[in-house]
C-alpha cells in the first residue's frame, strides 16, 4: 500500500531554515539535507509504520543529520508536522 503524502507549512518552512543553515556552513550540505529529507519522505510514503513516542505522533530519525520527522497516520494519508532536531526541547503537543 502506498501512502499519500501531506507536509505541513510550518514543516517545510523548518526544512528550509535547516537547509540554509547547513549551506552556510558547508556548501553542499543543504542539498545532502534536502537529498535526506526526499529519502524519508519516500519511506513514509511505502511504510509510515515507526516509532511512538506520544500517540498518535509518529518520528521518523533521518540517517544522517541529527533530526526527526513528526508525523501522524490517519488511514491512508501521512501528515508530516515538524522537522525537529534531536536536541530541541520537547514539543508540548508532539512530545519527546
Amino acid at each position: 500500500m502506498k501512502y499519500k503524502l501531506e507536509v505541513k507549512a510550518v514543516a517545510i518552512r523548518q526544512a528550509a531554515e535547516v537547509y540554509d543553515y547547513y549551506q552556510r556552513k558547508v556548501p553542499g550540505l543543504g542539498e545532502r539535507f534536502i537529498a535526506e529529507i526526499t529519502e524519508a519522505y519516500a519511506t513514509l510514503e511505502r511504510n509510515p509504520m515507526f516509532e511512538v513516542r506520544r500517540s498518535p505522533f509518529r518520528y521518523l530519525k533521518l540517517h544522517k543529520f541529527p533530526h526527526r520527522l513528526i508525523y501522524e497516520v490517519q488511514g491512508d494519508k501521512v501528515i508530516v508536522y515538524q522537522v525537529r532536531h534531536l536536541k530541541r526541547r520537547s514539543h508540548r503537543k508532539f512530545g519527546p
